[in-house]
């Protein structure tokens, strides 16, 4: 019996992962191709559409956006648009929940997560994270010297901040990547090749 809980555990793990991320890419061509298809078949005839034309038009209007962003009109546009966003209470939390995680996963100047390091807080022992923001300025309450680390949590999504000074941080040579599989996995996965 333990032998068969051992084969079921082991295909688990090799099968699980790949499910998942199937599932998950499966689930954002759908919602892509269900939720253009009116726009497809609006301009062409139903006969003539062919399963998968939302998904591309929905690709192509993103990067259609992404370039129009580079118009200062547009720019302007968006900025008052998102101004007005984080004014009405309960849209602002939603909205800028939302960015920051698209934050995460976005390009890399835009990124919050650049640096990871090693912090070591007043208790003396290490931990990961990554480095948030590097001086308070902005925040003269804070105090000189300090800079903001994310800790994230194992197993779990979220974590923590915190403030410490400056010397107690050392930059690590780790891909963000990593060290979020790392930190996440409790230290269980390996580094990436």
């Amino acid at each position: 019996m333990r032998f068969l809980a051992k084969l079921f555990l082991r295909g688990l793990v090799a099968i699980l992962p790949l499910a998942l991320t199937g599932y998950l890419v499966w689930w954002a061509v759908d919602a892509g191709e269900k939720l253009l298809h009116g726009i497809v078949v609006f301009f062409l005839p139903e006969e003539r559409y062919w399963p998968g034309m939302g998904f591309v038009l929905s690709i192509v209007l993103v990067m259609a956006i992404g370039l129009l962003m580079y118009s200062f009109v547009i720019r302007q546009v968006y900025s008052r648009l998102t101004a007005l966003l984080e004014r009405i209470p309960v849209v602002k939390s939603v909205y800028g929940m939302i960015v920051d995680v698209v934050r995460l996963f976005g390009s890399a100047d835009e990124r919050p997560f650049r640096k990871v390091v090693i912090v070591t807080p007043e208790q003396g022992f290490e931990q990961i994270g990554f480095l948030t923001r590097e001086d308070f300025d902005d925040l003269p309450e804070f105090g000189a010297g300090k800079v903001a680390v994310y800790v994230p949590m194992s197993y779990q999504i979220g974590g923590f901040t915190i403030v410490v000074a400056r010397e107690r941080v050392r930059e690590i040579s780790m891909k963000v990547e990593d060290a979020l599989r790392f930190c996440v996995t409790a230290g269980v996965a390996r580094k990436s090749e």
